[in-house]
C-alpha cells in the first residue's frame, strides 16, 4: 500500500507539471485576447524538438550528463514557440478564424511529428529516443519532488506575481477585456496579442518536453495524447485565474495518476488488471463531465477571440 501511494503522488507530480504549464500557456494567450486551441499542437512540436535533441546529442556517442536535459527542454519551449508565430501571423496579422488556426495547428503540428517520430532518420523504431531520464529527489516510484515540478511552481509564481502586481500584467489583461481602451493610452494592443502568444507557445512546449521525459519515459511516438485539450479544459474550469488553474490541475492530475496506477496495484483483482485500459480512459471521461457541469459558469476576458481593429470603437 506504501507503494502504491508514492507511486500515486509520484504520477499526481508530473501529470501536475504538465497540466499546469500547459493551462497557463493557454491563459496566458487568452488573457490577451486571442483564443489559443493550438495548445495540443505546441505541445507536440516542444515534445519533438526536445526528442531530436535528446536523439542527437546520445546518438554521438560521447557520455552526457542528464543535467543536458536543461538545453532539451529549451529548445523544446523554441520549437513551440516557433510555431505560435504562425498563430499570430493567422490571429493577428490576417485577422483569421482564431479556433480554426488553432485547429490546424493541431493537426499540423501532430502530422510532422508522426512523420519524424517514425522515420529511418531517428531510428529503426516507430519513436524517438532521448536517452534522458526524470531528474528528482528519489529513485523509482518514489520520485515526487521532481526538476520538471519545480520548474513548474517557479513559473506559476511568476506568472502569478505578474498579472497581480505588475504594470505590464495590467496591460496585458487590458488587452483581452477592453483593448480599445489601452489603445487609447497609445499603447500598442498587438504587441502584447503577439509576445503573449510567443510566450503562450513556449510555455506549451515547455509541457510537451516534460510530457516525454516524466510520461512517456524519454521515447516519443509523435504524439501527447490529448494532454493539450485536457490543459485548455482545466483553464477554463480554472476561470483563466492562476490560483483556480493550480487547483484543477491538481485535481485533474490526481484522476489521471489514480488512472494509472489503480490497474497495476499488487493486490488488484484480476477484472481490475484485464480491465485497466477502462481506469485510464475514466480520467478524460470525467474531465467531460466536470466540464458540462462547470462550463456554463465560465468568464472568459470580454475581448477574447474578437480579432483587434482600432478603427472600431
Amino acid at each position: 500500500m506504501t507503494d502504491f501511494i508514492s507511486a500515486l503522488f509520484s504520477d499526481t507530480s508530473t501529470f501536475f507539471a504538465i497540466f499546469m504549464l500547459a493551462a497557463i500557456a493557454g491563459m496566458f494567450s487568452e488573457r490577451s485576447g486571442v483564443v489559443n486551441l493550438g495548445i495540443e499542437g505546441f505541445m507536440t512540436m516542444g515534445a519533438l524538438g526536445y526528442s531530436l535533441f535528446g536523439f542527437a546529442v546520445h546518438s554521438s556517442g560521447a557520455e552526457i550528463s542528464q543535467w543536458w536535459q536543461l538545453i532539451g527542454l529549451f529548445v523544446g519551449a523554441v520549437m513551440g514557440g516557433l510555431l505560435s508565430l504562425l498563430h499570430a501571423f493567422t490571429a493577428i496579422k490576417l485577422k483569421g478564424d482564431q479556433i480554426i488556426s488553432g485547429t490546424a495547428i493541431n493537426i499540423l503540428a501532430q502530422g510532422i511529428a508522426l512523420v519524424l517520430a517514425t522515420s529511418t532518420l531517428t531510428g529503426p523504431e516507430n519513436y524517438i529516443s532521448t536517452g534522458f531520464m526524470v531528474i528528482g529527489i528519489g529513485s523509482g516510484i518514489n520520485i515526487i519532488i521532481t526538476l520538471y515540478l519545480v520548474i513548474a511552481i517557479i513559473i506559476s509564481l511568476i506568472v502569478g506575481f505578474y498579472f497581480t502586481f505588475t504594470k505590464t500584467g495590467t496591460r496585458h489583461i487590458a488587452a483581452g477585456e477592453n483593448p480599445h481602451a489601452l489603445d487609447s493610452a497609445g499603447i500598442s494592443v498587438t504587441k502584447y496579442r503577439v509576445v503573449c502568444i510567443l510566450i503562450s507557445g513556449m510555455l506549451a512546449g515547455l509541457a510537451g518536453a516534460i510530457f516525454v521525459v516524466s510520461r512517456l519515459l524519454g521515447s516519443f511516438a509523435g504524439s501527447v495524447q490529448g494532454y493539450g485539450y485536457i490543459s485548455l479544459a482545466i483553464m477554463i474550469l480554472g476561470q483563466w485565474r492562476i490560483s483556480m488553474i493550480a487547483l484543477f490541475s491538481f485535481v485533474f492530475s490526481l484522476m489521471f495518476a489514480f488512472g494509472t496506477r489503480l490497474p497495476v496495484i499488487e493486490n488488484a483483482g484480476n477484472w481490475m488488471k484485464t480491465n485497466g485500459s477502462l481506469f485510464r480512459i475514466l480520467p478524460f471521461v470525467m474531465s467531460l463531465v466536470i466540464m458540462m457541469i462547470f462550463a456554463r459558469k465560465s468568464k472568459p476576458p470580454k475581448a477574447n477571440g474578437i480579432p483587434f481593429d482600432k478603427t472600431q470603437r
